[in-house]
């Protein structure tokens, strides 16, 4: 009952904002604004429509080829990327010039559908140095306009697919993902980059010269870069129905590229939306000296190119492949090197370490997200708050997901708005200068775990603290003998509120309620014997555990939650764009749940919570030896229920997938014929131990009272 009203509130304060927001007319000439938000005034049309044509439409669709400064490709000219721009009519006949919404997102030209055969370990002949020859430019040969390129526009330029993309992805098929905002006037221009379908060069995930090619996108955008008509390079194309101000927007890789091409500084881009965004390429990958991943390589850099790089999946010719092969190779080398630590590879992936930001930034991030886990919300906000930007972040209970979900048509209600009307009004006033509620919002708008509503907080890491420290000061040994390694698994089948072979436990009882805000710092004095191992993997879970169950947001092992049709059909994103389900995600009851955790590597006791603290020791630690560790559980907003417990779990490993049989009981040869390298895989054993001085270790975690 109580949450069938709880679903009738939220439906009539959604229908309410609705009525609130109807527009007087103002004809299609302009943006018009209504109560601090851009509303319709463009007339819809459907790009995948079998006959499409540019001629009626209200909306102009055609693509574009933006020259860069590189040439990765090392072909003597410099790379084009391709560029998909939509853009209102009434703003390429000059009737207002549209501020533009921007994502950069290798995905939309294809995924996985390469298979390279990169030269074992250690042979790469590529000469890094190569990736940034700059030769001179083209020279044009005419120009055209928005209006002449439109009606010159082929609809196969966006509506086909690749034979070879086992997904049957359609170049751009989140093209519609964006139309909420095109319907109100905005510009969207979708890349997918560097070495993708239809573009030129190299993908080479994360470097500097994907950066600086989506950079180039933007200096298109405000007059200062050439772009063409066709991927011959020959008619030049101005963007003089823009008026300057951008933002950019996107989830998970393509958060990463905009935080990473907001830490240019780059004229024009006024702000950042990054959706579970990447803010350290080094965190995605690993954690505090340790790997992220059970069967993950030391090269995410090569796998997440290689599942992008659609430029290579009709074939290509067989030098460039070759070329792009020995490169890809050269990341895995670079990281295997590395063993997990931090170095040089790294340091030219980090957009947070000295970047130069200029942008406003709002952030969006899953508290239960394991494949973009919190931590980078958490360096990506201060990074852009040392250099002086406005900052916001939306923390929900969900996964590794956008609130407005384009894949599964549904949006959320947080507050009196939908996720899809706070981004609306975000970019009315950092892209339109209007004062609204987005000029005004918490620095946090927080999703809460007991009732699943969003509240109003600022404050994060205020530094109090709350100590939980074991019941006894005797040492204890854990084994990685036989030890779970995911997390779903361990809540189930490990953690049974008692100490054992394979872990240890410290508890407290919650007497009034609690809030935790940031990142939990698990401090062990610890020793071991194994020296002669690689990786000595220490982790630590903290779970929140209950008399009796309890209501949770549990993704479970498929990691997004499930969810209520509150209003089917109830989101309109504009006269004959497709509407989304209103729907709010669905909380289930259990007696535990995992609240944080983390891991690092015994053998880096040094490494902290920054990415380039984890560098590699100059001395390896000693047998039989105690050191001061502190392991970072990932930082979270959790209320903790007068009555409930607090559990501390010091484990072997935690966090990974359930691939652990697979490891242990395949040869190299069993692995290769799997199509994985056993020379570069993570070397994760189960044959140590370690032992936690009780008497000198404890939790400290960061609290609202």
């Amino acid at each position: 009952m109580k949450q069938t009203l709880k679903k009738l509130t939220a439906l009539c304060a959604f229908l309410a904002v609705l009525a609130s927001s109807v527009p007087t007319f103002a004809g299609g000439d302009g943006m018009v604004i209504h109560n601090g938000m851009a509303m319709p005034f463009v007339r819809y049309t459907d790009p995948w429509e079998k006959d499409y044509s540019n001629e009626n439409s209200e909306i102009l669709r055609f693509a574009v080829w933006v020259e860069t400064d590189l040439d990765t490709d090392l072909d003597g000219k410099p790379d084009l990327v391709k560029a998909m721009v939509q853009l209102p009519r009434a703003a390429a006949e000059g009737k207002y010039r549209a501020p533009v919404i921007f994502e950069a997102r290798p995905y939309i030209a294809g995924m996985y559908g390469y298979n390279p055969d990169l030269p074992r370990p250690g042979v790469s002949v590529t000469d890094g140095d190569s990736l940034n020859d700059c030769p001179p430019k083209r020279a044009p040969e005419g120009e055209a306009t928005a209006i002449e390129a439109a009606l010159r526009a082929d609809s196969a330029e966006w509506n086909y697919r690749l034979e070879s993309d086992p997904f049957g992805q359609q170049y751009l098929g989140n093209l519609t993902a964006y139309d909420h905002f095109l319907v109100r006037g905005f510009a969207v221009v979708q890349s997918a980059g560097l070495g993708t379908f239809g573009s030129e060069g190299l993908l080479l995930c994360g470097s500097p010269q994907e950066t600086a090619a989506f950079r180039c996108v933007i200096e298109w955008l405000t007059g200062s870069r050439s772009a063409f008509t066709g991927p011959e390079g020959r008619i030049l194309i101005s963007a003089d129905w823009c008026s300057g101000e951008i933002g950019m927007i996107g989830r998970s890789y393509a958060g990463a590229l905009a935080c990473s091409v907001a830490s240019t500084g780059v004229e024009g881009l006024k702000t950042v939306v990054s959706v579970a965004g990447t803010a350290s390429w080094y965190e995605y990958a690993n954690s505090q000296g340790a790997p992220n991943g059970l069967l993950s390589t030391y090269d995410f850099a090569a796998d997440l190119s290689i599942m992008c790089a659609s430029r290579f999946f009709e074939g290509g010719d067989e030098k460039t492949r070759t070329l792009y092969e020995n490169c890809l190779a050269f990341l895995r080398d670079r990281q295997i090197a590395l063993e997990g630590d931090y170095g040089p590879f790294w340091t030219e992936r980090e957009p947070v370490s000295g970047g130069d930001f200029h942008a406003s930034a709002l952030i969006v991030q899953g508290m239960k997200d394991e494949t973009v886990r919190p931590k980078q919300f958490d360096l990506m906000r201060r990074a852009f708050l040392n250099c002086g930007c406005d900052v916001k972040c939306i923390l929900h209970m969900n996964g590794h997901v956008t609130p407005a979900n384009e894949q599964t048509k549904t949006d959320i209600m947080i507050g009196d708005h939908t996720f899809t009307e706070w981004l609306c009004l975000w970019f009315t006033h950092t892209l339109l200068g209007v004062e609204n509620e987005a000029a005004h919002m918490p620095d946090f708008l927080v999703q809460s775990n007991v009732d699943g509503s969003f509240y109003r907080a600022d404050q994060w890491m205020t530094g109090n603290t709350l100590r939980l420290s074991p019941g006894d000061g005797e040492e204890h040994a854990v084994s990685a003998k036989d030890a779970h390694m995911c997390n779903y698994n361990l809540l189930d089948q490990t953690f049974d509120g008692a100490s054992g072979p394979d872990r240890l436990l410290w508890a407290m009882d919650v007497a009034e309620e609690i809030t935790i805000n940031g990142a939990a710092a698990v401090r062990l004095r610890v020793k071991t014997r194994d020296t002669d191992k690689k990786e000595l993997m220490m982790g630590a879970v903290l779970v929140d555990r209950a008399d009796s169950p309890f209501p949770c947001f549990d993704t479970g092992s498929v990691g997004v939650l499930d969810w209520d049709v509150i209003l089917e059909g109830g989101v309109d994103r504009g006269e004959g764009a497709e509407k989304y389900d209103l729907v709010a995600w669905r909380r289930s009851e259990r007696e535990a749940v995992i609240v944080s955790y983390g891991s690092m590597d015994l053998k880096n006791p040094e490494a902290g919570y920054e990415p380039a603290s984890a560098v590699r020791r100059e001395e390896d630690i000693l047998p039989e030896t105690w050191y001061d560790c502190t392991v970072y559980l990932q930082p979270v907003f959790y209320t903790v229920p007068a009555g409930h417990r607090l559990e501390v779990y010091i484990v072997p490993f935690c966090g990974f997938s359930d691939d652990s049989a697979l490891y242990d009981t395949n040869t190299p040869g069993s692995l290769a014929d799997m199509g994985l390298d056993s020379a570069a895989l993570v070397p994760l054993k189960r044959d140590y131990a370690f032992t936690v001085d009780n008497s000198r270790s404890f939790c400290d975690l960061p609290v609202i009272r």
